[in-house]
This record gives C-alpha cells, sequence and structure tokens, in this order.
C-alpha cells in the first residue's frame, strides 16, 4: 500500500459491498483534525476533543475487523493510549487490535480519542506519527496518519513536598517545597525561579534571589488588580539542565499568616516575568538557595498544568457583622449613612468565591431604607431589589464591592453611603440584612443591624450618633484557587 499524505486517505482496496474506515471527528465531523499535541501533563489532555470516528461506508454489515496501530516512530518519547478495543502488542510501538462490534451499513459509531503524553526525556519541538490501518471481512482499511507535534513546555511541576495533615494554626511555620523536572528542546545554562506565599511570609532570605511583594490580578482579567500583594522573590541558579533533568527546591520556612485561612506556595521554575511586576523589590541576604538535582533513583513525579502547591488549611475562622447608622435631621435635610458590615476576624474573608469576579458572594448585603426617607444618591455595586437598577428611590437594595475588593482582613470593613432626604418628622427605622457563607460567619447573632434617623435632640431608641470612616484598605488573607490557594470548604 503506498504511503498516505497526513490526512488524507490513500485509495483503498473494497470487497463486494464492504468498506470501513478509521478518521478523526474533530472539526464538527467535516474535516478531521490529524494533528496530536504531546505534553507531559497527567491532569490535562489536549487532544480530549479530537475523537476518532469508525465508518461503515459499504452496504453490507461487518463481522469483524482488524486494526494495526503503528506508532514505532514515537518510542520511548511518548506514551499513546489508543481509542480502540481487544489490542494486544505484536512488536514495540505496534497494536494489533482485534473488532467485533462495527457500525450498520451507512452508520458512523464515535470512538475515544488518542492519548498522547510525552515522557521524560523527550526532546520539545520534535515529531513523530500513529498509523491506523486494518482490514474489515478481507477489504483493506484505507490507511490514516495522525501527526504528533512533541510540544516544548519547558519546565513542568511534578513534585510538593513539606504537605502537613489537617490544618495549621495562624502564625505556624511550615516548610513547603516543589520539583520540576525540563521537558524543553535545548540545554539550558542556568534559570529561575519565580514564587510567592499567598497569605503567607518567607521566613528567611537567600543571596541568589531578589524579595518584593507581587500584586495579584484576577484570573479573568489580568489587567485589573485585586486589593491582595503578597511576599514574592526571584532566585536565579547557575546548573546546566539537560531535556529530562529533574530538580526539587525548598525556600526555607514559611509562616502562615495571622487571618490566613489557607496559605500556598505557588512557584513557576524558567520565568522571570515576575521579576518586573514586583514592589518594594530587595535583594536577599543570606545562604545560598540550592536548585538540588533529583537522583534517578527518586519515585517518578506527577507531572501537572496547574500548580501543585503545597496548599495548607488554617484553623481559623472569620465573623462577618452587619454595620448599621444612626443619622440626625429635620425634614428636608440630606443625611448620610454609611452602611455594610464589619470582618471581627480573627481570620479574614474573601468577598466573592466563583471563578469570575463578584461570582458566588461570601457575604450578600441588602439594605432596607428607612421609611419615611427618599434615597437621593445610591453608591456603587448598590441596586434596588425589584427592579436590579443603580437608582434613587429605592427601598431595599443589595450592596456588591468593587471588582478588586477581594479579601475583608480581621478588623475591616466594607461600607456604602448613601444620601437620604428626611421626608417626615418621624422615621421608622430601616437595617442591614446578611446573609454569610458559614466560613465566614462564626456568629450569626450579629447579621443584622438598624439604620435610624431621628430629629436633633431626641433619645430616639438607644440610637447614638456614628461617625463613619472610609472603608479600610482591605489587606491580603486566603485566596482561592482563583491564586491557586486553599479555602475551608462550604460546610452544609
Amino acid at each position: 500500500m503506498a504511503a498516505a499524505t497526513v490526512g488524507v486517505p490513500s485509495e483503498r482496496a473494497v470487497a463486494a459491498g464492504t468498506g470501513l474506515e478509521v478518521a478523526s471527528g474533530a472539526g464538527g465531523g467535516i474535516v478531521g483534525s490529524y494533528t496530536l499535541e504531546a505534553m507531559p501533563y497527567t491532569d490535562m489532555d489536549p487532544n480530549a476533543v479530537n475523537h476518532v470516528t469508525l465508518a461503515n461506508t459499504g452496504t453490507t454489515r461487518i463481522t469483524s475487523y482488524t486494526l494495526t496501530v503503528d506508532y514505532s516512530s514515537l518510542v520511548g518519547a511518548v506514551d499513546v493510549t489508543v481509542p480502540f478495543s481487544g489490542c494486544e502488542k505484536k512488536t514495540e510501538g505496534v497494536l494489533v487490535c482485534q473488532g467485533k462490534d462495527a457500525p450498520a451499513p451507512g452508520a458512523t459509531t464515535r470512538l475515544g480519542h488518542f492519548r498522547v503524553r510525552s515522557l521524560k526525556g523527550a526532546r520539545g519541538g520534535t515529531t513523530g506519527e500513529i498509523r491506523v490501518s486494518g482490514q474489515a471481512d478481507g477489504a483493506a482499511i484505507t490507511e490514516r496518519v495522525w501527526k504528533v507535534d512533541i510540544k516544548d513546555v519547558g519546565f513542568v511541576q511534578d513534585r510538593a513536598t513539606g504537605k502537613v495533615e489537617g490544618e495549621v494554626k495562624p502564625g505556624a511555620e511550615v516548610r513547603p517545597g516543589a520539583g520540576f523536572t525540563y521537558f524543553g528542546a535545548n540545554t539550558l545554562k542556568g534559570t529561575d525561579l519565580s514564587m510567592h506565599a499567598t497569605h503567607g511570609s518567607f521566613e528567611q532570605e537567600f543571596s541568589n534571589c531578589t524579595y518584593g511583594k507581587l500584586p495579584i490580578p484576577m484570573d479573568s482579567d489580568p489587567g485589573s488588580l485585586t486589593d491582595l500583594a503578597f511576599p514574592a522573590a526571584v532566585c536565579h541558579f547557575d546548573n546546566t539542565i539537560e531535556v529530562g533533568d529533574s530538580f526539587d527546591v525548598s525556600p526555607g520556612p514559611l509562616r502562615i499568616g495571622d487571618d490566613a485561612l489557607g496559605t500556598a506556595l505557588i512557584s513557576h521554575l524558567g520565568d522571570t516575568d515576575q521579576l518586573r511586576k514586583m514592589t518594594d523589590v530587595h535583594p536577599g541576604k543570606g545562604p545560598e538557595l540550592k536548585l538540588v538535582p533529583r537522583p534517578d533513583s527518586a519515585p517518578p513525579g506527577k507531572p501537572q498544568s496547574r500548580d501543585l502547591g503545597p496548599a495548607y488549611r488554617v484553623d481559623t475562622t472569620a465573623d462577618a457583622e452587619a454595620v448599621g447608622a444612626s443619622a440626625e435631621g429635620r425634614p428636608g435635610d440630606v443625611v448620610t449613612v454609611q452602611v455594610g458590615y464589619r470582618n471581627n476576624g480573627p481570620g479574614g474573608m474573601p468577598t466573592w468565591t466563583g471563578t469570575e469576579p463578584l461570582e458566588d458572594p461570601s457575604v450578600v448585603t441588602t439594605i432596607t431604607i428607612p421609611q419615611g426617607t427618599t434615597v437621593v444618591k445610591v453608591p456603587k455595586r448598590c441596586w434596588t431589589e425589584d427592579d436590579r437598577e443603580s437608582r434613587p428611590g429605592g427601598h431595599v437594595y443589595t450592596c456588591r464591592g468593587e471588582n478588586n475588593d477581594w479579601w475583608v482582613g480581621s478588623s475591616e470593613r466594607l461600607v456604602w453611603s448613601f444620601k437620604l432626604r428626611i421626608d417626615k418628622a418621624s422615621v421608622k427605622p430601616g437595617k442591614v440584612s446578611l446573609e454569610v457563607l458559614r466560613e465566614s460567619d462564626s456568629n450569626t447573632r450579629n447579621d443584622t443591624a438598624a439604620i435610624t434617623v431621628k430629629a436633633p435632640g431626641s433619645t430616639g431608641s438607644g440610637a447614638v450618633p456614628w461617625i463613619a470612616g472610609t472603608a479600610g484598605v482591605l489587606a491580603a488573607g486566603v485566596g482561592t484557587l482563583l491564586f491557586a490557594t486553599a479555602r475551608r470548604r462550604r460546610q452544609s
């Protein structure tokens, strides 16, 4: 049989009424993709959408068929899993698969996809192929060829050390570490490690590292920063690194933040972009941080497309307390009340827990306006409950923080400023009501607070003058997997 052009079937011999085709079903089933990407990750498969189809193009039912899968050009470089059943190894890199359940005449069966994972030592940028041919009831099956590109993905994290079972206390010291394997294309003369500690701090500095603070952006909008900045470092190593080399590194003790709900070490080998983003930069002092070669006898790593951590859960709680207000004035006066919530700690709390900004808020804040007053100015991020408009004149509003208000540390608060016109001499109090995730609310008895407006000199109903400051700068606390940070799981 003549060699087939990639993605284009060669002429096929067809027995009377018999025909079976193997093809790529990607591209909407019209034009298949015959190029596969080989990456080392065990938690991500870029070829999952590139399924294989089996089509009966003849007029008779096929009783049995045999497929030969030849990936001998990839032996030692790629681990291949085929989408066919009944396969046995014929020679190294060649499988023979016996099939029984062929589709009916004119029908197509959708199978799985080729899983091609690059192995340690495979050089990025090289290629190979998977050739599929065979016979169905004596008729030759058109040979199909999938091209395999071994991707240069550089360093891949495949180990996390220093994990702790259960929870740790705020302020405790842990010793996290990470391991990497080089899945690149060329020998390197030196490399760099960037790392930051989410809701923690480095307790030791090293002379070949530069330290500072790393502002943290939202995953969905890298151009918009949150209110978080974590301790960070970039370290340089002079090691000569060959394709397939593995290394482990530990930055010394890491102190858990006092208001952290969770802490993690996030690190990347072969990356210096972090250095230009850091603030308050200064050179490290102390010994040299070592990139330690991993011995061949060590257990193999598990390459991941995302950071492994390690992450630590912290034994702490937070408490959101409703913040009400009291104002004085006569009919016709316009008064200002600042209302919202305060975090009584000791742990910090995220303002939202979803994958997008403000998605799945930790605290839903509802403001009921005092009867006898009219809202004449509405703060940003507050909407009327009935029509979801940010307009004056509403009776009930729900409020959220700005996109970058992601963390409310212990003793900090998030408040909104309403301007109210007093319409009557006697005003019925309004209120602030909170709906809070349990992990952010250790005391549910303080989830409501009054908003009172009274005339000058009146005693009111226990109300006292309330002076509102601006919302405190939200300090760093626990992250998400927004920032690969562990947080306490919601309890039912």
